[in-house]
Formats: structure tokens, C-alpha cells, sequence
């Protein structure tokens, strides 16, 4: 039992997860930002009524030459969802760097359990597909950076 729940597949045959603004899962480039010592990739999980706290942390943690995946709890209601989604596609920062983005079909996560495990290695898998990066950052909402990007190198 424990394999099947830390078993997460390279290459679903249904896909599992996508990315917003529109980017076809299968389609992502791999993409590496050179210019810059030090990459970074967050998983950053929210739950429901997390939105004002995921905002003001994505934007105090922002650095062109990072990776963003969001994961808002499927427990969220739509709305947060689609504020979230609006949130990272109105942004023309984001949108012309294109490393923030959104799990499409996010997982229902308990608190210090299984899926909080298997949510981070599915988001690991995720960016490790994506894009090159050295250091893999996961956080809540909640968290607030005490040093500045250029600090963290």
C-alpha cells in the first residue's frame, strides 16, 4: 500500500495535471533560464480562503528567473479557483515569462497526511518536466520570505 500511494507516473496516459494560461500538458517546452546563478522551483499549496495570502506571497516571492507551480486545494470553492487563474493570466509580468502556473485538477490534501506527500511529488514531477531548475521550495500560503531573492543565493 504505501508504494501506491508514493508511485506516481513519469508519463500518464491521461494527463493528470495542465498548466493555465491555456498550455497544452504534453506541449511545455523545457526551459532554462541561464542568466542566473541560482533557479529556483516553489510549490506553493493554498486552501480555501488562502487567495489574499497566495497573492501577496506570489508576488513578494516573484524573480524572473524562478518556476511557480500553484496548487489550491480541490476543497476550495470554484471561485478562488477562477480568482487565482485571473490572478496569474492578468499579470503581464507572468504572463511574458511564463513561469507561473496553475494545477488544473488539484487534489483534495489533508493536512500532515498522504496526499500532502503525493501532491509534492506530483509537483516535483511536474517541474522537473518543465523546466531546469537547482532548488525545489515548497510552501504554504501562510509563508512570507524573510530575505530577498538576491539574499537566497
Amino acid at each position: 500500500m504505501l508504494f501506491s500511494l508514493l508511485y506516481i507516473p513519469t508519463r500518464p496516459t491521461i494527463p493528470v495535471s495542465s498548466f493555465r494560461p491555456i498550455m497544452n500538458y504534453f506541449n511545455i517546452q523545457k526551459t532554462n533560464i541561464t542568466s542566473y546563478p541560482t533557479t529556483f522551483a516553489y510549490l506553493i499549496s493554498a486552501s480555501k480562503g488562502d487567495t489574499v495570502k497566495l497573492k501577496r506571497l506570489v508576488r513578494a516571492l516573484y524573480h524572473p528567473g524562478n518556476y511557480y507551480l500553484i496548487h489550491l486545494d480541490h476543497g476550495a470553492p470554484a471561485w478562488e479557483h477562477r480568482d487565482i487563474a485571473k490572478f496569474v493570466a492578468s499579470d503581464q509580468v507572468f504572463s511574458q515569462v511564463g513561469n507561473v502556473w496553475i494545477v488544473k485538477k488539484p487534489n483534495l490534501v489533508t493536512y500532515r497526511g498522504p496526499t500532502m506527500l503525493a501532491t509534492t511529488l506530483h509537483a516535483m514531477a511536474i517541474l522537473l518536466r518543465t523546466c531546469k531548475w537547482d532548488w525545489f521550495i515548497n510552501l504554504s500560503a501562510s509563508d512570507y520570505p524573510l530575505v530577498t531573492q538576491d539574499g537566497r543565493i
